[in-house]
């Protein structure tokens, strides 16, 4: 009887990509390959398991229950070996080259930006903000493209290959214009439901930001529009009666040049908790180490004990 060829890693691992990109094209994107050389490795693969392990799904591709099972049993092992294998990496942020993305919002980026510059002078490192896209499903699968190395968001990793550790804290306001004819000085919990509101284009989990930093269930906002961004949702609030929320720190720094009120919120709210999010395959890579360690530092004229003693643990 003849001998059964050991299996070939390397189809494993497109294998692994293939299922958790749903796609050949990103899967080819993020192992540096071509299209038809991730089809052919998933095509010797399949010969080798005797089982089909994808279907075709409009323009896109489901896994089968083989497929669905051998990858529940293999992500951890496969994590484990990337994170033992990427953690020999050599590093040294005097000489090294390295350029890192890093997404974040428009306030965390103002907030970050001047002090990681500060930190890199005499470095031959760059790191690049980028604006976060508005879901979490596209933040979640650029971080394990590997098209950015850190997100900073307003939630924990959701996800097994994904970590997360607290980088600072802000406080929730609520931004109305100077001039607003029923509104001075204070916002009571009535009014703040009778006015409309400008939200901001963000969604984590099918939640509003207003509804991800507030306790309990509330009652339906009326939507005077919807910005993409927080300075037109204060160009929008300051010249008109809706009214809107937003980081303390960044309101302050805008409400005379838009000419804003900043209130406390006339409902209880939970501090926005800003985490770093990173695929877990890096944690213990050098590199992604002093990345992290270096966001934490450039923070620390904007975090608090707490997010600092989290951040040492």
């Amino acid at each position: 009887m003849p001998t059964r060829k050991p299996l070939d890693l390397n189809l494993l691992r497109v294998f692994m990509v293939v299922y958790r990109t749903r796609s050949f094209t990103q899967a080819a994107q993020e192992l540096d390959l071509t299209q038809s050389s991730v089809s052919n490795a998933i095509s010797r693969f399949r010969a080798w398991v005797g089982e089909s392990l994808f279907n075709r799904v409009g323009r896109g591709i489901e896994p089968t229950s083989v497929a669905r099972e051998m990858y529940r049993k293999f992500e951890q092992p496969m994590a484990d070996i990337e994170t033992v294998l990427l953690g020999f990496e050599h590093f040294d942020p005097t000489s090294s080259q390295r350029r890192f993305y890093v997404y974040a919002n428009e306030s965390v980026i103002e907030a970050l930006q001047s002090g990681v510059q500060a930190l890199l002078q005499n470095a031959d490192i760059e790191v690049i903000f980028r604006e976060s896209p508005p879901q979490e499903d596209e933040l979640y699968r650029d971080i394990l493209l590997e098209r950015v190395a850190v997100a900073i968001d307003i939630k924990p990793a959701q996800q097994s290959l994904l970590s997360s550790k607290l980088l600072f804290t802000e406080t929730l306001v609520c931004i109305v214009s100077l001039q607003h004819p029923r509104i001075q000085g204070v916002i009571s919990h009535e009014q703040y439901f009778e006015e409309k509101h400008v939200f901001l284009n963000l969604r984590r989990f099918n939640l509003t930001a207003g509804d991800l930093f507030t306790e309990g269930v509330l009652p339906r906002r009326k939507m005077y529009s919807e910005q993409s961004s927080l300075l037109s949702m204060f160009a929008t609030v300051g010249k008109s009666e809706a009214i809107g929320i937003a980081p303390l720190r960044y309101a302050s720094q805008y409400a005379e040049m838009f000419g804003l009120q900043i209130l406390p919120m006339p409902l209880k709210t939970r501090p926005i908790d800003l985490y770093m999010v990173w695929s877990s395959k890096y944690t213990q890579n050098p590199s992604h180490q002093w990345l992290r360690r270096l966001l934490l530092n450039a923070s620390a004229n904007t975090v608090n004990k707490k997010a600092l003693n989290l951040a040492s643990s």
